[in-house]
């Protein structure tokens, strides 16, 4: 474990300051058009992975394959131990994602059995991007409709710039909210909540949303960028075992433990006190430095 002294202080602050620096730009920038397969691209920066919805034509909006691009990704992104956040935008200033693109609902949601598959694909999607055990920030700008506001909700934090609008108006389309997407948006902001964005089709705005609990901050949109990369620099400069360790707690609440539950219980204890960042934690406060943590988790 490598370990700072004093003197390094200034040169920590800097490598900090750097990281937030390149995730800022990061998310004003477009992502290369190389980048990008089925409307997603990734981009990296350091131990942080940069995930962009990029549509920007049609609002971000999402097909089957971006779906199942999603999903794959998230469940790649979840095999990485040195990796400590995701950070989920849209391309663009108009929209976060607009939803599933209905310009191909004539091929893929039909007929009942099309239906199925493609809400079968969503929901996947959505279960990877709960399920992955970084934390993982939305930064929302513009319209998070349908699967976007769902997207929104399956994410660990949401921050919101004040532009943004957020609702699910499938009663203009004749479609059927699937329970796991009904789920991961209830369980954010409450049955109540959702039957408001299902009955009303309304798009609400950020402040709402803010009451609500969908999103936990809300900034100017010129201040989305830095907003998003202040929090991800925050988490980053922390314990990555304490980092993953609270996503899967928090995660456990309001539901009843399961054995899998307890076996990962067991393997946080035993990953935070036989691992070195608790005493490289207990160090750099008994020594009145920053901790510099290796990075990376077991658990």
């Amino acid at each position: 474990m490598g370990k700072s002294t004093c003197d390094n202080g200034d040169l920590e602050g800097d490598l900090e300051d750097d990281l937030e620096r390149e995730i800022g730009a990061l998310l004003v920038s477009p992502p290369d058009p190389r980048e990008i397969l089925d409307r997603v691209a990734l981009q990296r920066s350091r131990e942080v992975a940069v995930v962009t919805l990029s549509h920007p034509q049609a609002q971000n909006a999402l097909n089957l394959a971006s779906w199942r691009r999603l999903r794959q990704l998230f469940e790649d992104l979840a095999g990485e131990p040195k990796l400590k956040a995701v950070i989920l935008r849209g391309a663009g200033d108009k929209a976060f994602a607009a939803g599933a693109d209905i310009k191909e609902f004539p091929h893929t949601r039909m007929t009942a059995a099309d239906a199925t598959d493609y809400n079968e694909s969503l929901a996947a999607c959505l279960r990877a991007v709960a399920a992955a055990p970084i934390p993982v920030i939305a930064a929302v700008r513009g319209l998070a409709v349908g699967g976007g506001c769902e997207l929104v909700t399956a994410c660990d934090v949401a921050i919101a710039a004040d532009d943004a609008r957020f609702g699910i108006p499938l009663g203009k389309l004749g479609v059927i909210l699937g329970f796991p997407e009904a789920e991961a948006v209830a369980r954010r902001i409450g049955p109540a909540a959702l039957k408001y964005l299902l009955f009303s089709g309304e798009l609400v705005g950020a402040d709402d949303a803010l009451r609500w609990g969908m999103v936990q901050k809300v900034v100017s949109a010129g201040e989305l960028a830095d907003a998003t990369a202040r929090l991800v620099g925050q988490i980053c400069r922390q314990s990555a075992v304490t980092m993953r360790a609270a996503k899967m707690i928090a995660g456990m609440h309001g539901r009843t433990l399961t054995g899998a539950d307890t076996d990962a219980l067991i393997r946080l204890a035993i990953a935070a006190y036989d691992g070195d960042d608790l005493r490289e934690g207990v160090a750099a406060f008994t020594e009145g430095r920053p901790p510099r943590f290796d990075g990376g988790s077991a658990i």
